[in-house]
């Protein structure tokens, strides 16, 4: 089901774009490169960069390992493809002439991409294989822990920063980088106490 919809943001990328140069509607160059190249970009970079999970189980050679992170992995491709396409989206809006500011983007693509993050992670948690050594058995143990304790404020932070776009211009990235560096503050500390507490225990 993400794959189709992956395909059909692709599909809608190259439509829009395609629509706006077969209707010889009204654009304006801009600052960031020729029309054509501006309404081509994101559409082109989202088909490389989701040729990759097409290509996944080739690469991992290994169809249980696909399978075990399949969703997670489609997960965090479904987010990069939203997250061009909002780019997408920003950039025609330029180019057709309308007023935006394309700082307001930051936030909204930090925030998806902070909130995939969370509720992917989890998803990894690591097979402890009894054959291996007992450093590779400490780490993976430790990351099992504190995955989870680790996901639960990037999750938290990444909604509230989406509500940065409401804050005023000179506030919008004051905003951002204090909920970013309190986000990434909080999900340390909580993982590091997770931790601490399983040693104790």
């Amino acid at each position: 089901m993400k794959k189709i919809c992956i395909g059909v943001l692709i599909f809608i990328s190259f439509g829009i774009s395609v629509y706006l140069i077969g209707t010889n509607t009204a654009l304006e160059e801009t600052k960031y490169g020729a029309v054509e190249v501006i309404l081509f970009s994101m559409p082109f970079t989202m088909i490389l960069v989701n040729s990759t999970l097409f290509f996944l189980p080739t690469l991992l050679r290994s169809n249980e390992l696909y399978a075990r992170y399949k969703k997670g992995l489609e997960n965090i491709f479904l987010s990069l493809s939203l997250i061009l396409m909002i780019l997408h989206l920003g950039l025609i809006l330029l180019v057709t002439g309308t007023d935006i500011n394309l700082m307001l983007l930051i936030p909204i693509c930090v925030g998806i991409v902070l909130i995939t993050t969370a509720n992917t992670l989890p998803r990894f948690q690591v097979e402890i294989s009894p054959t291996s050594s007992e450093f590779t058995q400490s780490t993976y143990h430790a990351w099992n822990i504190i995955v989870r304790p680790f996901s639960l404020p990037l999750y938290m932070g990444g909604s509230i920063m989406l509500f940065c776009v409401f804050l005023p211009g000179s506030l919008l990235l004051i905003g951002f980088f204090s909920i970013l560096f309190c986000t990434l503050l909080v999900a340390f500390y909580f993982s590091y106490r997770a931790y601490q507490t399983h040693l104790t225990n």
